[in-house]
């Protein structure tokens, strides 16, 4: 096991494979996006407190999650 995990991480062969895999994962997260985005616009109930205002959320909230673990990052590196 520990030799075929050796073959597949070895840099050559790890960067033949991720550079199969790229277009694959990238077109799967577009769609999941697409599809979020769609579903929090366009299906989500307005919220009978906020009204449509309370939408946004769905953007950005997962923005702000993501500049947060950028931040991270940054602060690792």
């Amino acid at each position: 096991m520990w030799k075929t995990l050796h073959q597949l991480a070895a840099p050559p062969r790890l960067y033949q494979i991720c550079g199969r895999l790229v277009p694959w994962l990238a077109a799967a997260g577009i769609i999941a996006l697409a599809t979020g985005w769609v579903r929090g616009f366009g299906f989500a109930p307005a919220d009978y407190q906020q009204g449509e205002g309370y939408r946004i959320m769905y953007l950005h909230v997962p923005a702000a999650i993501w500049s947060m673990g950028i931040y991270a990052a940054m602060a690792v590196a």
